[in-house]
């Protein structure tokens, strides 16, 4: 995944959309999602880690704060303006 950032890195900005549709196809992404699940399966769940656990919390907090954010957002401004919602 490194080598893949630090390729992206060193193009041109005109030259990153070729770079992407080259290198990110379905075929590539399904290789590598199930060789990151296989490695995290071997690190965290055979073990018998508690990380699952708190890698599903911080992505629940994640999500919810991300689908809230622009509520919470609009309802700041709105009192920055002085106005209701």
């Amino acid at each position: 995944m490194s080598a893949f950032f630090r390729q992206l890195g060193s193009l041109k900005v005109k030259e990153v959309p070729e770079f992407l549709k080259r290198t990110i196809t379905k075929e590539n992404a399904i290789e590598n999602f199930q060789r990151y699940s296989k490695e995290y399966r071997e690190k965290y769940i055979q073990t018998g880690s508690i990380a699952p656990v708190y890698h599903a919390m911080g992505a629940v907090f994640a999500t919810a704060y991300v689908t809230v954010w622009p509520t919470e957002y609009r309802h700041f401004k709105a009192q920055q303006s002085g106005g209701g919602h």
